[in-house]
């Protein structure tokens, strides 16, 4: 099977603000034109020289990032993640056509401007025509100010993001903050993800590989999801949702069996109940830090967790103390041979 590029959203630039764009023209003007001797009309050359630099200017800086923008959006996992920074409506492939379609228009103006200055009479029409075309490339991007900014945030969104290879399987870590995730995914994956005794440590999305099946797999550690609705979520917490509910093949949902658990037992039970009513089957249940709790509690835990998802196998591990690994990897493998396409 023929390798897909891989789409990294980390890679993307930001789009220059209008003052951004307005410095570094002004700059352009300030910059010498190396002409020969044998040129003639001088001035005319160093001003239509101008007007295309300007242009190029243009196209590098801001068309040519839409198109990184673009490609990006073209994903729907990515541009779920870019549309949860900016307000509920916008869409985000819409700005980037209507912003197109707007800065294209200034390779007309270039068109335009490039004739009139090299048909100059003199100098000092040159000079005018140059800053009158000027001006109005400029106008065009000021009006697009608004546009430019709410792109701008969603970049910065997709930036925080990893390169993930959609051609390959994806396995997501979830459940409430503290349960272990990032210890887990740094304990069976390549990834290094910060792990903390506070909540929410892990506020973007941390990519790991293993290998499961003789196949590289992709491992997720999500940002901690609260027992609330989807609406009532912040930003942290959308990020992790999106992944569990766009891109996850299989989910292992990590829960803390203490008693003294912060966020309570009742809690965790609620968010396992509501991801598996969105994701149906594929959800593994890990009961993490079992070296921390009775045997006695740990019966009444995985009894309560069968109850909410009837028929699914609970497994029992520390990931701390890598106890049960061995059984969640070959889990993990028979999951995603059921899932793999003959």
């Amino acid at each position: 099977m023929e390798e897909r590029e891989v789409v990294c959203p980390e890679n993307i630039r930001r789009l220059p603000t209008y003052s951004e764009v307005r410095k570094g023209i002004l700059e352009i003007g300030r910059e010498p034109v190396p002409l020969s001797k044998s040129v003639s009309r001088k001035a005319l050359v160093k001003y239509s020289t101008r007007v295309e630099r300007v242009f190029r200017y243009v196209e590098n800086h801001l068309l040519a990032r839409l198109r990184e923008v673009r490609e990006v959006l073209n994903i729907p996992f990515y541009r779920e993640l870019a549309s949860n920074a900016v307000p509920e409506g916008v869409d985000l492939l819409n700005t980037v056509g209507r912003l197109s379609g707007k800065l294209k228009a200034i390779r007309k103006l270039y068109r335009e401007y490039r004739t009139r200055v090299l048909s100059s009479i003199d100098r000092l029409e040159a000079e005018e025509l140059y800053r009158e075309y000027v001006g109005r490339v400029l106008s065009v991007v000021r009006r697009l100010s608004r546009d430019i900014e709410l792109l701008n945030s969603a970049v910065d969104e997709l930036r925080k993001t990893p390169c993930i290879d959609f051609s390959k399987p994806i396995i997501a870590v979830a459940g409430l903050p503290q349960v272990g995730k990032s210890t887990l995914v740094a304990t069976i994956s390549s990834a290094k993800p910060r792990s903390s005794p506070f909540p929410f440590t892990t506020k973007e999305i941390v990519l790991g590989h293993i290998e499961l099946n003789g196949t590289t797999v992709q491992i997720l550690d999500l940002p901690g999801i609260l027992d609330r609705s989807p609406e009532e979520m912040n930003r942290i917490e959308r990020r992790a949702f999106i992944a569990l509910t766009t891109v996850a093949q299989v989910i292992v949902y990590l829960v803390d069996p203490s008693e003294d658990f912060y966020y309570g037992f009742e809690s965790q039970l609620n968010l396992l109940k509501a991801i598996h009513s969105l994701v149906g089957q594929k959800v593994v249940v890990a009961v993490n830090k079992v070296d921390k709790v009775s045997d006695e509690r740990l019966t009444r835990v995985v009894e309560a967790l069968m109850e909410v998802v009837p028929g699914a196998k609970v497994l029992k591990i520390s990931a701390l103390r890598k106890l049960g690994l061995e059984e969640l990897l070959s889990t993990l493998r028979n999951f995603l041979r059921e899932a793999r396409p003959e």
